[in-house]
């Protein structure tokens, strides 16, 4: 059978023990006189880098903020403008509706006023030469049951007051 010392092995021994922690003492005071400086130079440049970074962006986000409540302004304003152009579009729509409207119905009265006399005209127009016309027909068949007694003239003045005081009554 095979011995193992096992409490030797577990415990280590002393003299290794201190050449180690020396050799872990010299292996840190030569890091720290070499290496903890420019690592710590080096940490502290990252961090205000860090910093720096973080300011600017937080200032760039602040800027981001400004010009959004900025353009929604600006967004307020334009929506505003442009509904106050349609509404004055509008209104001058309106009026300009208003205008042609009241020029046509002045065109239209004029124009009904217009046929108006111009019927009333020819209606005086027909009314005369219907009398006219009786007149000579009056004449005419007065002629011929009376034979030419009367002077003609005579004839057609007394015909025509009474075609007149018929029209007079007829109407």
């Amino acid at each position: 059978m095979i011995e193992v010392d096992i409490i030797g092995k577990l415990i280590p021994n002393p003299l290794t023990m201190i050449v180690q922690l020396c050799s872990t003492l010299v292996l840190f005071l030569l890091a720290r006189k070499f290496l903890w400086g420019p690592v710590k130079n080096f940490l502290d440049v990252r961090t205000e880098k860090m910093q720096s970074d973080l300011a600017a962006s937080e200032q760039a986000k602040q800027e981001a903020f400004a010009d959004r409540e900025k353009a929604s302004e600006e967004l307020t304003e334009a929506a505003g403008k442009a509904e106050q152009i349609v509404n004055a579009a509008v209104k001058q729509a309106k009026d300009e509706k208003a205008s042609i409207l009241a020029q046509a119905d002045r065109e239209a009265t004029a124009a009904r006023k217009k046929a108006h006399e111009q019927i009333e005209a020819e209606r005086a127009e027909m009314v005369q030469s219907m009398q006219r016309e009786m007149v000579e027909v009056a004449l005419s068949a007065a002629g011929k049951l009376i034979g030419e007694k009367n002077p003609e003239e005579l004839d057609r003045e007394a015909i025509d007051l009474f075609v007149k005081e018929a029209g007079a009554h007829g109407e």
